[in-house]
């Protein structure tokens, strides 16, 4: 008798781009130059090297200049309409589409942290896969946890409830810590940082 058939690990990809980028002043961040193209299209970029059966960008509203990028690297752009409610509701947004689509696990990233490397994606990945329904990875240093993080389906219920700019903090508090270097956690929110960055890069 045969063994059955291993079935396909269901990995979700959801990259939060819905922010009103109030910090970075008039113009919307993601469209900003940075190392050759558009900030927001990095996330994407290395994502694409993550086999995954289900790719989102959570934006505010359709037709983004970042949209065609997005779609070359394989990520389906998703509206939240609720997003000047805080990055809760693409958290939600997230998980309800994961769910529908019967995924494993989730992985929720920023848009606006360019510098994560695939590396560290992977491992996030390796965490959860096969460790149960009900486990969490974040990125960790100290005691603080941070996205990118990966949730197993046995979350995606009580994501599906986050709301308000708290995000998944509560949640990703309980999740085992996977290390990365603190300049690749570089999250982008004002003109300045991004200048700084940008200066490094040619040094």
């Amino acid at each position: 008798m045969s063994a059955p058939i291993a079935e396909p690990y269901r990995l979700a990809i959801a990259v939060l781009a819905a922010g009103a980028s109030r910090r970075f002043g008039d113009t919307d961040k993601l469209t900003a130059p940075f190392r050759g193209k558009m900030l927001g299209l990095h996330a994407c970029d290395t994502l694409r090297e993550i086999e995954a059966h289900h790719r989102w960008v959570i934006a505010s509203k359709g037709g983004h200049p970042c949209e065609g990028g997005w779609r070359d690297a394989g990520f389906e752009p998703a509206v939240n309409p609720e997003a000047a409610l805080g990055m809760g509701t693409s958290v939600a947004l997230a998980a309800q589409m994961a769910m529908a689509e019967h995924a494993d696990a989730l992985i929720i990233c920023l848009a606006d942290m360019p510098l994560v490397p695939a590396e560290h994606f992977a491992s996030i990945i390796a965490k959860v896969q096969n460790r149960g329904e009900g486990y969490i990875a974040a990125t960790g240093y100290d005691e603080v946890r941070i996205p990118p993080a990966c949730f197993a389906k046995g979350w995606f219920t009580p994501l599906t409830q986050i709301s308000g700019d708290k995000g998944a903090r509560e949640f990703l508090a309980r999740g085992a810590a996977v290390p990365c270097a603190q300049e690749l956690l570089i999250d982008i929110d004002t003109p300045e940082t991004l200048a700084v960055l940008s200066e490094s890069s040619t040094d």
